[in-house]
């Protein structure tokens, strides 16, 4: 049925400052980088302002863009959060430790009772993170 599922991540003309933010802490490669400008699209305020890029992360495409006018309406009362799996103990609180800075944290990293280590964030640019690691057994 489904080939993949990834999310598409929008910005209010912050989506270069988080595609580099995103792909240092998960240490991703940029796949691409388009404006509106460069695709010809008059919709946006700036035509610097991007309309499409992906991000790679181990197999995993996240895409990114900016809304194409300053109006936060578009991006109000999302009620979605990225849940990351991480292979190391070490990579989730890397993860976690750069993600919470500026942001609010809404479950402090910790061993949770399923046998995992667990936290739950906003970043600063209002995106939701579930961040986990399961413990081997």
């Amino acid at each position: 049925m489904l080939k993949t599922v990834s999310p598409y991540l929008f910005f209010n003309g912050t989506c270069r400052d988080a595609l580099k933010f995103y792909s240092e802490i998960l240490e991703g490669t940029i796949k691409g980088v388009m404006t509106y400008g460069e695709a010809n699209e008059q919709v946006a305020d700036d035509p610097e302002r991007v309309i499409h890029s992906q991000l790679e992360v181990d197999g995993q495409i996240f895409m990114l863009s900016d809304i194409p006018k300053d109006d936060n309406t578009m991006l109000q009362d999302r009620n979605v959060y990225i849940v990351l799996d991480f292979d190391s103990e070490e990579a989730l609180t890397r993860a976690y430790n750069h993600l919470k800075a500026d942001g609010e944290v809404q479950m402090e990293l910790d061993d949770m009772f399923w046998g995992a280590k667990y936290a739950k964030l906003v970043d600063k640019y209002a995106i939701g993170w579930d961040l986990s690691y399961t413990k081997p057994a």
